[in-house]
């Protein structure tokens, strides 16, 4: 069962009040009251002024929620772990030139470009929302990459004839967001080679939680699709005749990832200037990572990773039609 905080134990402040302590200079002591003190590293850096910091002006395809994202994960990412992290992603996938991969729930493009700029390899973006489309080919196209690292929207009937098309398919943070993963998986495992590899890398729910649980529902949104456990991630897997090489818990390193995120966007002078500048979509974006950290926290919400090679198909059409 995940691990509560008895009533007994002294609580924690909420991590957006820490994070606001932290950055007004102030300490939280346990009982929630602060004290003031001087901010880490107080100085020059810490006490930059709103003249040595101009507001941000935003590029036209931008808006507040997009460069507060960009400032704190990267451009073209969404989450934690940026380029390093979608790289470590696809070590097992051993890919070269020769390959062909698929990005399923790409976004807006930033995990196709690192992996197309340090393999050199073709890649498509798929992605539900036509926003991050959008954004993403603008991005790919910026960065001379509309071609190698393409970006287009899910149409799933169309998706759904690409048999056999991919010798590597990733998936980042995208099926938890599926009613039917069932389907979504086979549609994947269609869309393999035989001898291709699949990572899925994605929200649920810990062991003994139930599907409706509080702090799962507030990390994710009333309008998510109630989350596997990685036992029944597993259980598709092996239904799909994957040989399952991998189901790993990354949920404290994605942790650290998120916490360290917002800590160093605070100390570098382009972040500390969105933040000044944009600062309720700044704290919108901190609330929403607060309601995720606090469920990962108590054990409620993890993030597993699954890597599985495909040994043969199903050859069920009701898996993927």
């Amino acid at each position: 069962m995940p691990k509560r905080t008895s009533s007994g134990e002294a609580k924690k402040a909420p991590f957006k009040q820490r994070f606001l302590a932290w950055w007004e200079g102030v300490e939280l002591p346990q009982d929630g009251a602060r004290r003031l003190r001087a901010a880490p590293g107080a100085g020059d850096e810490a006490d930059l002024s709103a003249a040595a910091l101009p507001p941000v002006k935003l590029e036209p395809w931008e808006n507040a929620r997009i460069r507060v994202r960009h400032a704190i994960w990267g451009e073209g990412f969404r989450g934690p772990g940026g380029a390093p992290f979608a790289l470590d992603l696809v070590k097992p996938f051993a890919i070269n030139t020769a390959m062909s991969m698929l990005d399923f729930g790409c976004g807006a493009g930033g995990p196709a470009r690192a992996i197309a700029k340090e393999f050199d390899v073709w890649i498509t973006g798929v992605e539900t929302e036509r926003e991050q489309v959008e954004l993403g080919r603008l991005l790919s196209t910026k960065a001379g990459l509309e071609r190698r690292a393409e970006i287009t929207f899910y149409d799933p009937e169309g998706f759904a004839s690409r048999s056999g098309k991919f010798d590597c398919i990733l998936s980042i943070d995208t099926l938890f967001r599926f009613e039917a993963r069932e389907l979504i998986l086979a549609r994947l495992e269609n869309c393999l080679k035989t001898r291709g590899q699949l990572t899925v890398c994605d929200y649920v729910r810990g062991d003994g939680v139930p599907a409706d649980d509080p702090l799962v529902v507030s990390a994710l949104g009333a309008e998510t699709p109630a989350l596997w456990t990685k036992t029944e991630y597993e259980r598709r897997f092996t239904d799909l005749k994957f040989d399952l090489r991998v189901s790993e818990d990354l949920t404290e390193k994605i942790r650290l990832m998120i916490l360290i995120a917002l800590d160093e966007v605070t100390r570098v002078p382009e972040g500390r200037a969105v933040i000044r500048t944009f600062p309720d979509a700044f704290m919108a974006e901190v609330s929403d990572w607060e309601r995720k950290l606090k469920a990962m926290e108590a054990g409620a919400l993890k993030l597993f990773r699954f890597y599985g090679i495909k040994m043969g198909s199903t050859n069920l059409m009701s898996n993927w039609s």
